[in-house]
């Protein structure tokens, strides 16, 4: 997996968020963690897989995540993000006064998929 070509298109939505707004990406929301001064060596670490990365090595590269960024760690499988993050909305839409937000990235061969559609009737239903 690469990351190359659509980077440059999520840093606008990140520059809207509040650091305490959840991220869930996929593989190409690298500019979001940059613009949440995700450290580069954190970066080339995670890639490397290694004893210095977050993960500990244990996921694939390109697959980041960082608590202290509110951004969940990627998942390999497309559009798995999609439920995840329709059940954290509902959370912090229930939570008294919680102004969060869940921002969730993914592309076109992900629309695609089922775990899609009921990620989008959570959110128009919940």
């Amino acid at each position: 997996m690469t990351n190359f070509g659509e980077e440059g298109a999520h840093v606008g939505s990140a520059a809207a968020l509040k650091n305490e707004d959840l991220i869930f990406g996929q593989y190409r929301e690298v500019g979001v963690l940059m613009w949440r001064d995700f450290p580069l060596d954190n970066f080339m670490n995670q890639c490397y897989g290694n004893c210095k990365d977050i993960g500990k090595g244990r996921q694939m590269p390109v697959h980041y995540g960082s608590v202290e960024h509110n951004f969940v760690t990627i998942s390999s499988p497309l559009t798995t993000q999609l439920p995840q993050a329709a059940g954290c909305a509902y959370a912090f839409k229930r939570k008294p006064n919680n102004d969060r937000i869940v921002v969730v990235y993914f592309g076109d061969g992900a629309a695609s998929e089922g775990d899609a559609h009921a990620a989008f009737n959570f959110a128009s239903t919940l």
